[in-house]
């Protein structure tokens, strides 16, 4: 005669709170490298630029880099057509003549994640004002750097928690 003996095997329970801590750890991790991507489209520039980086796990894992500073956003974005003048016209300074490079060399390029010393070329136009600018190409570092850090993203949060499940003792 034979017989059948069913034994239940109850995992432990999910420590939600040890996942928490490990998926916001490796968030951190990952923000911190994409800070220093964002800081390489800067590094030869005059201007410091501040980046700063947020996490969240509400819908879903989240890292957020971004600065306030209005020049960078002309640069990522690009700038429309538009005149310039120099500060005593418009009450910024008491300047009356711009001073700037017919040959000057750009210190980004669209679409690369950095910077180079790039090159201001000797200083030989001085006008009151620019008549119709055609506007700053923009270098798009943000999209670059979404879309290179999108797939990585994805695969660092999947180990995280794959960390998570197996030492809860909930591995697939």
């Amino acid at each position: 005669m034979s017989a059948l003996v069913y034994k239940i095997i109850k995992p432990t329970r999910l420590n939600v709170a040890a996942m928490r801590l490990q998926l916001l750890n490796d968030m951190r991790k990952v923000g911190t490298q994409i800070k220093a991507d964002f800081e390489k489209t800067t590094a030869t520039w005059t201007t410091k630029v501040a980046f700063e980086e947020q996490i969240s796990l509400s819908g879903g894992p989240q890292v957020e880099v971004y600065t306030t500073n209005k020049i960078y956003g002309y640069v990522d974005r690009g700038t429309e057509p538009h005149d310039i003048w120099a500060g005593f016209y418009t009450g910024k300074s008491d300047k009356k003549v711009l001073a700037f490079s017919s040959k000057s060399t750009p210190k980004t390029i669209p679409g690369v994640i950095g910077s180079s010393a790039g090159s201001a070329g000797p200083v030989d136009t001085f006008r009151p004002y620019v008549a119709n600018h055609p506007g700053t190409k923009a270098r798009n570092f943000s999209k670059e750097i979404e879309k290179t850090w999108t797939p990585k993203f994805k695969r660092a949060m999947e180990a995280s928690m794959s960390k998570v499940t197996k030492a809860s003792g909930h591995a697939l």
